[in-house]
This record gives structure tokens, sequence and C-alpha cells, in this order.
């Protein structure tokens, strides 16, 4: 049950990512701080969709070189969205 609830934050997350993009609505808590709405939301949705993978992998327990090939795409996506969340808060020169 655990990695259900885990899996379900991880898909809110990517979703508010794609409501972003969509419309260019912005979390309230994080208004003030985001300066590109668009690198925010695919880092939102990269975000989202790394920790989805990582919880999958807990959920369903591949082995052999399955399990170290989705553990690596997962912390690459996840990776690469706090990177591009990092760099919506960053002021245009």
């Amino acid at each position: 049950m655990g990695h259900g609830v885990l899996i379900a934050v991880a898909l809110a997350i990517a979703v508010g990512g794609v409501v972003e993009l969509l419309t260019g609505w912005i979390h309230p808590w994080e208004r003030a701080r985001v300066l590109r709405p668009v690198p925010h939301g695919v880092g939102q949705v990269l975000t989202g969709s790394g920790l989805c993978c990582f919880f999958g992998v807990g959920a369903f327990s591949p082995t052999g070189d399955a399990l170290r090939v989705l553990l690596a795409v997962s912390a690459g996506l996840f990776v690469a969205g706090i990177v591009l969340v990092g760099v919506s808060r960053l002021p245009d020169r």
C-alpha cells in the first residue's frame, strides 16, 4: 500500500507539471520564485516521472539488469528534472 501512495504523489507532481505547461498556472507557494514557467513545468514532469519509475521499481522488484537499467533511468529523469526546476528560478541575462 505504501508504494501506491508514493506513486500517486509522483504522478501528482508530473500532472502538476503538465497543467503548468498547458495553462501556465503555477502553485501559489512557488509563484514568487519561478521566473521561467516552461522549464519549471518540464522539470516537474521529469521529476515526477523519475520518482514514479523509482517507486515502481520498488513495487514490482525486477531482477538482474532490468533493475539497474530502471534505477539508472529513474535517477537520470529525477536529476534532469531537478536541474530544470533550478534553472527556472534563475533570472534572465
